[in-house]
């Protein structure tokens, strides 16, 4: 199933408002990939739900997968129908982009706070939705290969960590994928 295979119950108005939308949400991230996640059009950032875009009969929905975006912006959004998880805009209108981008860096922001997980994983985010950083934790420390980006998505350094120290070989690359610096601990 696809975005558009979603929106086709709806009127055409509200679909290229949905998608519209989107459009935006992809010119902000542009790393973000699309996805469909509890039956309706999803964006998302490596595993995470970045947000959710839905259409419904009287009006169109922005759903930035947590709750606490809106209340954290509870100022921004008094001119909206909001509520936990979901905030309404007009039917046939996308999304206003100054409010989006604003909504989605916070939604980033608690994305990349809700690393490392309780398994270790750990993935940081640039504000294009490309990872920046790549790892995991053990007992609270750096642990095993990381991976290090640049926000164009091309590799910067790869490397090891054993209980927080640097160890093994570590390699630097040059935006072109060349083998820069190899550098033993």
């Amino acid at each position: 199933m696809n975005f558009q295979a979603v929106l086709k119950a709806f009127p055409k108005d509200q679909q290229k408002a949905v998608l519209d939308t989107v459009k935006a949400i992809e010119a902000l991230f542009p790393k973000a990939t699309r996805a469909i996640a509890w039956n309706m059009p999803t964006l998302k950032i490596g595993d995470d739900n970045l947000c959710h875009v839905m259409a419904f009969k009287n009006h169109n929905s922005l759903f930035p997968a947590s709750g606490a975006v809106a209340e954290h912006l509870a100022k921004d959004l008094s001119k909206y129908v909001v509520s936990k998880g979901t905030i309404q805009f007009d039917v046939d209108k996308p999304f206003p982009k100054p409010l989006l981008k604003k909504i989605l860096l916070t939604r980033l922001e608690q994305i990349n706070a809700s690393y490392p997980k309780k398994s270790g994983e750990f993935v940081e985010y640039y504000k294009n939705g490309g990872v920046k950083a790549e790892g995991k934790y053990k007992a609270g420390k750096l642990n095993g290969l990381w991976k290090f980006y640049r926000i164009d998505g091309s590799v910067m350094r790869t490397g090891y960590f054993k209980n927080g120290e640097q160890s093994g070989t570590w390699t630097t690359y040059s935006s072109t994928g060349r083998v820069v610096k190899v550098t033993e601990f």
